[in-house]
Protein backbone atom coordinates (compact mmCIF):
# COMPACT_ATOMS: atom_id res chain seq x y z
CA UNK A 1 0.00 0.00 0.00
CA UNK A 2 1.48 3.35 -1.04
CA UNK A 3 1.45 6.59 0.97
CA UNK A 4 -1.64 7.99 -0.74
CA UNK A 5 -3.72 4.86 -0.03
CA UNK A 6 -2.61 4.93 3.60
CA UNK A 7 -3.56 8.56 3.98
CA UNK A 8 -6.91 8.03 2.24
CA UNK A 9 -7.69 5.17 4.62
CA UNK A 10 -6.46 7.14 7.63
CA UNK A 11 -8.82 10.04 6.87
CA UNK A 12 -11.75 7.62 7.16
CA UNK A 13 -10.82 6.40 10.65
CA UNK A 14 -12.64 7.55 13.77
CA UNK A 15 -9.42 8.48 15.55
CA UNK A 16 -8.52 10.93 12.77
CA UNK A 17 -11.67 12.93 13.56
CA UNK A 18 -10.97 12.64 17.28
CA UNK A 19 -7.57 14.24 16.58
CA UNK A 20 -9.26 17.02 14.58
CA UNK A 21 -11.63 17.56 17.52
CA UNK A 22 -8.69 17.80 19.94
CA UNK A 23 -7.08 20.45 17.72
CA UNK A 24 -10.08 22.70 18.39
CA UNK A 25 -9.04 22.89 22.05
CA UNK A 26 -5.50 24.09 21.37
CA UNK A 27 -5.17 27.42 23.19
CA UNK A 28 -3.98 30.52 21.35
CA UNK A 29 -0.31 31.30 21.81
CA UNK A 30 0.78 34.70 23.10
CA UNK A 31 4.26 35.81 24.13
CA UNK A 32 2.86 37.78 27.07
CA UNK A 33 0.50 35.09 28.21
CA UNK A 34 -3.22 34.91 28.80
CA UNK A 35 -4.81 36.19 31.99
CA UNK A 36 -7.34 33.39 31.74
CA UNK A 37 -8.87 30.79 29.47
CA UNK A 38 -12.50 31.89 29.55
CA UNK A 39 -14.38 31.94 26.26
CA UNK A 40 -14.95 35.71 26.35
CA UNK A 41 -11.22 36.44 26.50
CA UNK A 42 -10.42 33.91 23.79
CA UNK A 43 -13.14 35.31 21.51
CA UNK A 44 -11.72 38.80 21.97
CA UNK A 45 -8.21 37.56 21.22
CA UNK A 46 -9.42 35.76 18.08
CA UNK A 47 -11.07 38.95 16.87
CA UNK A 48 -7.96 40.99 17.63
CA UNK A 49 -5.65 38.59 15.78
CA UNK A 50 -7.84 38.34 12.69
CA UNK A 51 -8.38 42.09 12.52
CA UNK A 52 -4.64 42.78 12.91
CA UNK A 53 -3.29 39.75 11.04
CA UNK A 54 0.07 40.19 9.36
CA UNK A 55 -1.44 39.59 5.92
CA UNK A 56 -3.56 42.71 6.30
CA UNK A 57 -0.38 44.78 6.21
CA UNK A 58 0.55 43.32 2.82
CA UNK A 59 -1.57 45.88 0.99
CA UNK A 60 0.67 45.93 -2.07
CA UNK A 61 0.54 42.13 -2.35
CA UNK A 62 -3.26 41.81 -2.19
CA UNK A 63 -3.81 42.15 -5.98
CA UNK A 64 -0.97 39.68 -6.62
CA UNK A 65 -2.64 37.01 -4.51
CA UNK A 66 -5.79 37.50 -6.55
CA UNK A 67 -4.06 37.33 -9.90
CA UNK A 68 -1.75 34.37 -9.19
CA UNK A 69 -4.49 31.80 -8.38
CA UNK A 70 -6.37 32.78 -11.54
CA UNK A 71 -3.17 32.60 -13.61
CA UNK A 72 -2.42 29.09 -12.34
CA UNK A 73 -6.04 28.11 -12.99
CA UNK A 74 -5.84 29.31 -16.61
CA UNK A 75 -2.54 27.49 -16.97
CA UNK A 76 -4.15 24.37 -15.55
CA UNK A 77 -6.94 24.45 -18.14
CA UNK A 78 -4.77 25.05 -21.20
CA UNK A 79 -1.52 23.32 -20.20
CA UNK A 80 -2.31 19.90 -18.66
CA UNK A 81 1.32 19.36 -17.69
CA UNK A 82 1.03 22.23 -15.23
CA UNK A 83 -1.10 20.15 -12.83
CA UNK A 84 1.67 19.63 -10.24
CA UNK A 85 2.45 23.35 -10.26
CA UNK A 86 -1.16 24.25 -9.50
CA UNK A 87 -1.18 21.88 -6.51
CA UNK A 88 2.21 23.14 -5.36
CA UNK A 89 1.05 26.75 -5.54
CA UNK A 90 -2.10 25.88 -3.58
CA UNK A 91 0.02 24.14 -0.92
CA UNK A 92 2.32 27.16 -0.57
CA UNK A 93 -0.65 29.51 -0.59
CA UNK A 94 -2.26 27.63 2.28
CA UNK A 95 1.00 27.64 4.25
CA UNK A 96 1.08 31.42 3.96
CA UNK A 97 -2.52 31.60 5.15
CA UNK A 98 -1.95 29.09 7.96
CA UNK A 99 0.53 31.30 9.73
CA UNK A 100 0.36 34.89 8.53
CA UNK A 101 -3.45 35.14 8.55
CA UNK A 102 -3.54 33.69 12.07
CA UNK A 103 -0.62 35.67 13.47
CA UNK A 104 -0.50 39.24 14.74
CA UNK A 105 1.58 41.53 16.92
CA UNK A 106 -0.74 43.01 19.55
CA UNK A 107 0.11 45.79 21.96
CA UNK A 108 -1.16 43.94 25.03
CA UNK A 109 -0.21 40.38 24.01
CA UNK A 110 2.89 40.68 21.88
CA UNK A 111 3.05 37.95 19.25
CA UNK A 112 -0.26 36.10 19.13
CA UNK A 113 -1.07 32.98 17.07
CA UNK A 114 -4.41 31.21 16.66
CA UNK A 115 -2.90 27.75 17.07
CA UNK A 116 -5.90 25.65 16.13
CA UNK A 117 -6.48 27.52 12.87
CA UNK A 118 -2.78 27.39 12.00
CA UNK A 119 -2.62 23.62 12.54
CA UNK A 120 -5.80 22.88 10.58
CA UNK A 121 -4.85 25.02 7.59
CA UNK A 122 -1.38 23.47 7.62
CA UNK A 123 -3.08 20.07 7.23
CA UNK A 124 -4.85 21.45 4.15
CA UNK A 125 -1.52 22.64 2.76
CA UNK A 126 0.01 19.20 3.33
CA UNK A 127 -2.94 17.52 1.59
CA UNK A 128 -2.27 19.62 -1.52
CA UNK A 129 1.42 18.79 -1.24
CA UNK A 130 0.50 15.10 -1.32
CA UNK A 131 -1.21 15.71 -4.67
CA UNK A 132 2.01 17.15 -6.11
CA UNK A 133 3.45 13.64 -5.91
CA UNK A 134 0.34 11.41 -6.03
CA UNK A 135 -1.23 13.15 -9.07
CA UNK A 136 -4.72 11.76 -8.54
CA UNK A 137 -6.56 14.81 -9.89
CA UNK A 138 -7.48 14.41 -13.55
CA UNK A 139 -8.43 18.12 -13.76
CA UNK A 140 -10.86 17.34 -16.57
CA UNK A 141 -13.09 20.40 -16.88
CA UNK A 142 -16.23 18.81 -18.22
CA UNK A 143 -19.47 20.39 -19.38
CA UNK A 144 -21.00 22.80 -16.87
CA UNK A 145 -24.37 21.76 -15.42
CA UNK A 146 -26.48 23.55 -12.84
CA UNK A 147 -24.53 22.09 -9.92
CA UNK A 148 -21.18 23.17 -11.30
CA UNK A 149 -22.64 26.51 -12.28
CA UNK A 150 -23.76 27.01 -8.68
CA UNK A 151 -20.28 26.13 -7.43
CA UNK A 152 -18.70 28.64 -9.83
CA UNK A 153 -21.15 31.34 -8.77
CA UNK A 154 -20.55 30.83 -5.04
CA UNK A 155 -16.77 30.58 -5.46
CA UNK A 156 -16.70 33.78 -7.56
CA UNK A 157 -18.88 35.57 -4.99
CA UNK A 158 -16.44 34.68 -2.21
CA UNK A 159 -13.35 35.38 -4.32
CA UNK A 160 -14.52 38.87 -5.31
CA UNK A 161 -15.44 39.58 -1.67
CA UNK A 162 -17.57 42.72 -2.25
CA UNK A 163 -17.29 44.28 1.21
CA UNK A 164 -15.89 47.49 2.65
CA UNK A 165 -13.13 46.43 5.08
CA UNK A 166 -13.84 49.33 7.43
CA UNK A 167 -17.63 49.29 7.72
CA UNK A 168 -18.22 45.67 6.54
CA UNK A 169 -21.03 46.91 4.33
CA UNK A 170 -21.51 45.75 0.72
CA UNK A 171 -19.02 47.31 -1.69
CA UNK A 172 -19.22 46.37 -5.38
CA UNK A 173 -16.78 48.97 -6.64
CA UNK A 174 -14.87 47.30 -9.50
CA UNK A 175 -11.48 48.52 -8.33
CA UNK A 176 -11.95 47.16 -4.82
CA UNK A 177 -13.09 43.75 -6.08
CA UNK A 178 -9.65 43.08 -7.53
CA UNK A 179 -7.51 44.81 -4.92
CA UNK A 180 -9.07 43.64 -1.65
CA UNK A 181 -7.43 41.10 0.66
CA UNK A 182 -9.61 38.12 -0.25
CA UNK A 183 -6.65 36.35 -1.86
CA UNK A 184 -4.94 36.39 1.52
CA UNK A 185 -7.79 34.73 3.43
CA UNK A 186 -8.57 31.05 3.89
CA UNK A 187 -12.33 31.64 3.87
CA UNK A 188 -12.45 33.34 0.47
CA UNK A 189 -9.86 31.20 -1.33
CA UNK A 190 -11.04 27.76 -0.23
CA UNK A 191 -14.31 27.88 -2.24
CA UNK A 192 -12.21 28.47 -5.38
CA UNK A 193 -9.75 25.62 -4.70
CA UNK A 194 -12.53 23.22 -3.75
CA UNK A 195 -14.53 24.11 -6.86
CA UNK A 196 -11.52 23.22 -9.01
CA UNK A 197 -11.29 19.84 -7.22
CA UNK A 198 -15.03 19.23 -7.55
CA UNK A 199 -14.84 19.85 -11.29
CA UNK A 200 -12.46 16.92 -11.62
CA UNK A 201 -14.63 14.60 -9.50
CA UNK A 202 -14.72 11.57 -9.43
CA UNK A 203 -11.07 11.39 -10.60
CA UNK A 204 -9.97 13.45 -7.63
CA UNK A 205 -7.48 13.24 -4.80
CA UNK A 206 -9.77 12.12 -1.99
CA UNK A 207 -7.29 13.10 0.71
CA UNK A 208 -7.12 16.68 -0.53
CA UNK A 209 -10.87 16.92 -1.12
CA UNK A 210 -11.74 15.40 2.27
CA UNK A 211 -9.25 17.30 4.43
CA UNK A 212 -9.93 20.65 2.73
CA UNK A 213 -13.68 20.08 2.94
CA UNK A 214 -13.50 19.14 6.62
CA UNK A 215 -11.35 22.10 7.66
CA UNK A 216 -13.43 24.45 5.51
CA UNK A 217 -16.62 23.21 7.19
CA UNK A 218 -15.20 23.73 10.67
CA UNK A 219 -13.82 27.21 9.98
CA UNK A 220 -16.99 28.09 8.07
CA UNK A 221 -19.11 27.22 11.12
CA UNK A 222 -16.84 29.30 13.34
CA UNK A 223 -17.13 32.31 11.07
CA UNK A 224 -20.87 32.08 10.57
CA UNK A 225 -21.36 31.82 14.32
CA UNK A 226 -19.21 34.88 14.90
CA UNK A 227 -20.74 37.00 12.13
CA UNK A 228 -24.39 36.12 12.73
CA UNK A 229 -24.52 35.68 16.51
CA UNK A 230 -21.89 37.90 18.12
CA UNK A 231 -22.42 41.18 16.25
CA UNK A 232 -25.15 40.67 13.66
CA UNK A 233 -25.90 44.36 12.90
CA UNK A 234 -22.29 44.97 11.87
CA UNK A 235 -21.16 41.69 10.33
CA UNK A 236 -24.31 40.37 8.61
CA UNK A 237 -22.91 40.93 5.10
CA UNK A 238 -19.57 39.40 6.02
CA UNK A 239 -21.53 36.40 7.31
CA UNK A 240 -23.32 36.02 3.97
CA UNK A 241 -19.95 36.12 2.19
CA UNK A 242 -18.84 33.14 4.29
CA UNK A 243 -21.81 30.97 3.28
CA UNK A 244 -20.02 29.68 0.12
CA UNK A 245 -17.17 28.40 2.30
CA UNK A 246 -19.53 26.35 4.47
CA UNK A 247 -21.74 25.03 1.67
CA UNK A 248 -18.96 24.08 -0.76
CA UNK A 249 -16.78 22.62 1.99
CA UNK A 250 -19.58 20.50 3.41
CA UNK A 251 -20.54 19.29 -0.07
CA UNK A 252 -16.93 18.36 -0.87
CA UNK A 253 -16.48 16.55 2.45
CA UNK A 254 -19.62 14.43 2.02
CA UNK A 255 -18.82 13.72 -1.63
CA UNK A 256 -15.35 12.44 -0.73
CA UNK A 257 -16.90 9.57 1.22
CA UNK A 258 -19.37 8.68 -1.52
CA UNK A 259 -16.50 8.29 -3.96
CA UNK A 260 -14.55 6.22 -1.44
CA UNK A 261 -17.49 3.90 -0.81
CA UNK A 262 -18.15 3.34 -4.52
CA UNK A 263 -14.49 2.56 -5.11
CA UNK A 264 -14.42 -0.01 -2.28
CA UNK A 265 -17.68 -1.66 -3.34
CA UNK A 266 -16.87 -1.85 -7.03
CA UNK A 267 -13.37 -3.29 -6.72
CA UNK A 268 -11.85 -3.82 -3.25
CA UNK A 269 -8.57 -4.90 -4.82
CA UNK A 270 -8.12 -1.85 -7.03
CA UNK A 271 -5.11 0.39 -6.51
CA UNK A 272 -4.25 3.69 -8.10
CA UNK A 273 -1.16 4.35 -10.13
CA UNK A 274 -1.23 8.06 -9.28
CA UNK A 275 -1.21 9.22 -12.90
CA UNK A 276 -4.18 11.29 -13.92
CA UNK A 277 -6.66 9.03 -12.16
CA UNK A 278 -5.74 5.87 -14.06
CA UNK A 279 -6.40 2.60 -12.27
CA UNK A 280 -4.72 -0.75 -12.44
CA UNK A 281 -5.81 -3.98 -10.84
Amino acid sequence: MNLYDRLERMTRRWWFYLAILCIQFLPPYTTRGMTGVNSQEINRLVGDVLSHALVLSWVNLSPLFKVLPLAFLVLLVYVPRSRPFFSLFAALHYLVLAFFQNMAFLEDRGLAILTNNAVMITLVALSFLVEVFARKNAFAFRRVNWKKGSLIGMAAFAFLYPVDPASFRPDFHMKHLFTNAAGLTFCMMTPLYLTVLLFTYPEVNLVTLRVTGLVGTIIGLYNLSFNFFFDLPKFWWNGILHIPLLLISLYAFVLSFQRSQRRALSDPGTTFTGKSGEETA
